[in-house]
């Protein structure tokens, strides 16, 4: 008993269905979306982080400045804002210096919205924070 195939019933087995044709393009349409998103709010994270540690660099020289013998609150919010305009965070930024006998304190507030790069509405209302208190000398 010998089989025979024809050849329209292989060519009618290598053929693929059809009934996936434009799936990927559905697949892709959905998932690019998340990706993009996720890749933006890292990027916003990135920045967000550069700002609080801009911030807190700014903090630690003004109090350099307030508690060498001397030294006075106007060069210390100078040099706060020297420093937060280097990379262009001094629009927006408060400082506030305050002393003791003993010691000096330098506060930094930026708002968040500021040093965004794109996606404003995850850090709309929010403010970076830094503080450094030194012992004068």
């Amino acid at each position: 008993m010998k089989m025979r195939i024809s050849i329209a019933k292989i060519k009618q087995r290598s053929r693929r269905p059809r009934t996936r044709r434009g799936a990927l393009t559905v697949e892709f349409a959905i998932v690019v979306p998340i990706l993009f998103t996720l890749f933006l709010g890292g990027i916003e994270l990135t920045a967000l982080n550069m700002a609080r540690q801009t911030a807190g660099n700014a903090c630690y020289e003004g109090a350099r400045k307030v508690i060498i013998p001397g030294g006075t609150e106007a060069q210390a919010r100078t040099e706060v804002l020297r420093q937060m305009n280097l990379v262009g965070m001094g629009v927006g930024a408060t400082v506030d210096v305050s002393q003791t006998t003993t010691t000096a304190t330098v506060t930094v507030s930026v708002p968040a919205s500021a040093v965004s790069w794109g996606l404003v509405s995850y850090s709309l209302g929010h403010t970076i924070r830094q503080s450094c208190t030194l012992t004068k000398e």
